[in-house]
């Protein structure tokens, strides 16, 4: 029997200022290490809710690498496919806040244990009648060893597994056509797509991203654009329905829509209408922001079906 969800990328460590407004070329405290990781942070909120997943993965021997890792197997996360590479340091993002809403991130990746991830860390044999593979542009964008591990995996994936892509990548690291072409492979594949705003126009070339959105369900793709607290939008065939989301304190964004992610996914791996799937994983998002540090706000699944059944009753 395989996982319910299987993904990979870079296993890090956030450590993000104590106040606002304090940029990151300027001494000010900070706060952490957090684990952290855009896949990581949604495997671990899936897992959190009791899919079966695995992380595929590098991190150094240090205890930044022990810090993550050890986050998600507290969690059951299968973490025997994760590489603990004895030279490398594991990667490291750094992040301020600003008082308009707005971040800035320094990542420690390339050059470090996220960027050793490599081909032969895909092992198709143990990933066989998985349900779904997760992939993250942002993966694809640290170097083309990570890519061609995400094409391994996509490509020698079992007939039976689905795969889902969420973009996830900043224009300013490559141009348009560049990510395009990286994503062209992947997007093709794809079952499920989790565009955030501007993504879906910019990688299908379309003028806006409702267009883009409804050109990929035109192939046949599920298409879940993600719209933060205003919940999201869900693309099926010709049908195009909105799931709006839920009103909470924010204290850290960071993470919100990977914790969606993941709670959708477990909610298509137990048969949840698209409809249901949306509203749990607006419900998850949503808990998500209310704690600082990415992964340390996903709600367990007593906690999400508690406070979605107080929403019902509000």
């Amino acid at each position: 029997m395989g996982y319910d969800i299987v993904t990979m990328g870079p296993l890090l460590c956030e450590i993000m200022r104590k106040e606002l407004d304090k940029p990151l070329d300027r001494p000010a405290d900070f706060t952490g290490p957090y684990p952290s990781g855009d896949t990581a942070i949604m495997l671990n909120a899936a897992a959190r809710l009791g899919a079966r997943c695995a992380m595929i993965g590098v991190v150094g021997d240090d205890g930044f690498g022990r810090c993550v890792t050890d986050r998600l197997k507290e969690n059951g996360v299968d973490c025997s496919m994760i590489r603990v590479h004895p030279e490398a340091a594991t990667g490291t993002a750094f992040v301020c806040y600003y008082s308009d809403g707005s971040r800035n991130f320094l990542f420690h990746v390339h050059h470090a244990a996220p960027g050793m991830l490599e081909p032969e860390d895909v092992k198709p044999e143990k990933l066989a009648g998985s349900k779904w593979l997760h992939v993250s542009g942002f993966t694809m964008s640290v170097n083309q060893a990570s890519a061609e591990a995400i094409y391994k995996m996509v490509e020698t994936a079992s007939p039976e597994s689905k795969v889902c892509f969420d973009p996830n990548i900043r224009p300013e690291a490559l141009s348009e056509e560049e990510i395009r072409k990286l994503c062209m492979p992947v997007i093709r594949r794809a079952d499920i797509i989790f565009p955030s705003k501007s993504e879906a126009a910019m990688l299908t070339g379309c003028a806006t991203d409702e267009e883009g959105c409804r050109s990929w369900a035109a192939d046949g793709k599920i298409v879940v654009l993600k719209n933060g607290d205003q919940g999201c939008r869900i693309y099926s065939g010709t049908e195009a329905f909105d799931v709006p989301g839920f009103s909470v304190e924010e204290v850290d964004p960071t993470g919100a829509g990977d914790t969606f992610c993941g709670a959708f996914l477990t909610g298509l791996t137990e048969g949840m209408s698209l409809e249901d799937c949306g509203r749990f994983a607006n419900a998850a998002g949503a808990m998500s922001v209310r704690k600082q540090g990415p992964m340390e706000g996903a709600p367990s699944r007593a906690e999400l079906e508690a406070f979605l059944q107080e929403q019902t009753n509000t």
